[in-house]
């Protein structure tokens, strides 16, 4: 159940902040700032869990079947234990300035949700309903304590408890969810600077602009591939692309163009609001 936990956030946070990959979330013991680091990514640190007080235990159940007037073996069932697990969520950045931005983005994100919606787990987590999240509520450990315990001195984070089920054997209730989001975005200025970029009016699930990381300018006829799908798509003269019809969860999207490195970036299709995003492609 952890590991599903686990791999569950870093699905939602690489798919709905700036993150192109769930590889840029870091599970292990958060440390002092590191020289190495040259790109964006999100720590997620486990390190408490302890028996939920909000979820009430109602003991096993026992299911007694008759047949031909007779009694039948009884079933004996428990549900499942509920545990609240909390988690330390920092950033980690060149500057400070691009650490407290991804920190924004991943607390505008999760305050969005407010719980695990039931079609964004794992099918390990499902059959339960929404998980209950909270945000940056006082944790369970004194927090001079915890980082005192990590050996770190204090730093921006974020705090996150998740009550989820534990128990021995679990069927899972997959929840398909179908949805056309309506979009209307104006895209970017023109080359000229004026503010009168065109306005594209479509129902998608995603949207997005590819560029060149090197010109910063929009790629035309990026191959864009959704993996575990066949839905393709290119992207047009200003490099943007649309998918339509698409379940609300995680999706990685491969995207390839001729003098470039394919690249995977994640997209998070939510129930809430349209997925748009900016994919940088490095020249090969």
């Amino acid at each position: 159940m952890l590991i599903s936990l686990l791999q569950t956030l870093a699905e939602i946070l690489a798919g709905g902040t700036s993150l192109n990959s769930t590889e840029q979330v870091d599970f292990s013991r958060p440390g002092s700032r590191r020289d190495e680091v040259t790109g964006a990514t999100l720590n997620l640190y486990f390190y408490d869990i302890r028996e939920s007080k909000q979820v009430q235990h109602s003991g096993r159940q026992i299911d007694r079947n008759t047949r031909d007037g007779r009694f039948q073996p009884a079933t004996v069932s428990w549900p499942p234990s509920w545990f609240d697990v909390s988690l330390l969520l920092t950033t980690w950045d060149s500057t400070s300035l691009g650490e407290h931005r991804l920190l924004t983005e991943a607390l505008t994100l999760l305050l969005r949700h407010r719980s695990l919606r039931e079609e964004f787990l794992s099918p390990e987590l499902r059959g339960y309903g929404n998980l209950s999240m909270s945000v940056s509520q006082e944790p369970p450990v004194e927090v001079g304590s915890l980082w005192s315990a990590l050996s770190v001195p204090l730093r921006p984070a974020l705090y996150l408890t998740v009550t989820v089920p534990f128990e021995p054997e679990q069927t899972s209730i997959p929840l398909v969810l179908e949805r056309i989001l309506s979009v209307q975005n104006q895209l970017h200025k023109d080359s000229k600077g004026n503010g009168n970029g065109r306005v594209i009016t479509k129902k998608v699930a995603i949207a997005g602009l590819v560029r060149s990381a090197r010109t910063n300018q929009p790629l035309p006829n990026v191959e864009i591939n959704v993996m575990g799908t066949d839905k393709c798509a290119t992207s047009d003269t200003e490099g943007v692309f649309f998918f339509e019809d698409l379940r609300p969860r995680n999706y990685v999207l491969t995207l390839s163009c001729s003098g470039y490195t394919d690249q995977n970036s994640n997209f998070l299709v939510d129930s809430q609001s349209y997925t748009f995003k900016e994919v940088l492609l490095t020249p090969a």
